[in-house]
């Protein structure tokens, strides 16, 4: 064989080497800033959700029943709803998601979904059903979490919330009350790939069409840290009334679906703060596992460059960390 040949495939080789090494690499995160407060000086309390928008982290805080917009060198903030009893205000929010600079939360005080632009309530419309986990629009439809014994989300007509269709495969249990508890999912949306449901206690990511046809579904049970999980989880599947969550958020960004997950530590120590990578063009192959730098996170987002989480170990603290 030809020497110049033959090197040239042997630095191929050990480059795709090196490539597959990195592609599941294990990154160990350190916080680049945070913060732990509002404007008034007074402390995030509960966040439970959050996600990047242009240069905006937005997040909500539902213990106090809030939506603020923060600027992602969280430098800056401006507050989009005001919790309260009036219609323009936010009675129990638990969710919301982001559109062309509009708002949308899904307020369970009053079964409804509010929209807010540039910190204006500009309307809202009665929901059939809803849960707490996340979900994702465009400019049609709205596609929500939202479980029943036999369907787990929701397609809304952007237009016509009125029509509101049950769409989504659940794994059956053995009562329709176990279905409905265990099947809860993060329902996110690419233009290109269309709905994923992502299962917070099931190692399955669905894909469906726009409208609601599925497609296939990526089992993910082969990666450690859901595989220790589930056996976890084993422990309490005889339970009628209990389910055990190891998948508490999802993010879609940059052509990747991103897991927050919790596992046990050699000490046997229970954390969140596992986030793992899948890339949507690849068959849902781990691409990344980053662990980040404290033991408990309730919700996180990702822009191109950093990961934002909130952390409430000692205090609830908004964490900018490289990734």
């Amino acid at each position: 064989m030809n020497k110049t040949l033959f090197f040239s495939i042997i630095t191929l080789y050990l480059a795709s080497c090196q490539n597959l090494k990195k592609a599941d690499k294990e990154i160990f995160c350190q916080v680049e800033s945070q913060i732990e407060a509002y404007p008034d000086s007074s402390f995030f309390s509960d966040i439970s959700c959050m996600l990047h928008d242009g240069k905006q982290i937005y997040v909500l805080d539902k213990k106090r029943g809030d939506i603020v917009s923060l600027s992602d060198d969280l430098k800056t903030m401006e507050y989009v709803s005001h919790h309260g009893e009036a219609p323009y205000e936010t009675t129990w929010p638990f969710t919301f998601n982001v559109l062309n600079d509009t708002v949308y939360a899904v307020d369970f005080g009053t079964k409804s979904m509010k929209k807010f632009h540039q910190g204006t309530f500009c309307g809202s419309f009665p929901l059939s059903n809803a849960n707490e986990n996340r979900f994702s629009l465009n400019d049609s439809s709205i596609f929500l979490s939202a479980t029943t014994d036999s369907t787990s989300f929701l397609i809304i007509d952007r237009h016509h919330p009125e029509k509101q269709i049950p769409k989504g495969r659940v794994v059956q249990e053995n009562t329709p009350f176990k279905t409905i508890i265990s099947n809860k999912k993060h329902i996110l949306y690419d233009e290109g790939k269309g709905i994923f449901s992502v299962s917070d206690c099931y190692p399955y990511i669905d894909q469906y069409t726009i409208d609601g046809k599925h497609i296939k579904t990526f089992d993910i049970s082969s990666v450690p840290v859901i595989n220790e999980a589930m056996k976890e989880a084993s422990k309490l599947s005889a339970n009628e009334k209990s389910v055990y969550t190891y998948i508490h958020d999802a993010y879609l960004a940059n052509d990747c679906i991103y897991t927050l997950c919790s596992s046990r530590d050699s000490h046997n120590d229970y954390k969140i703060n596992t986030i793992l990578k899948f890339s949507i063009h690849n068959d849902m192959k781990l691409a990344a596992t980053y662990i980040l730098p404290h033991d408990i996170y309730s919700s996180f987002c990702v822009s191109g460059e950093y990961i934002f989480a909130s952390q409430k170990v000692s205090g609830t603290t908004i964490e900018k960390i490289k990734k």
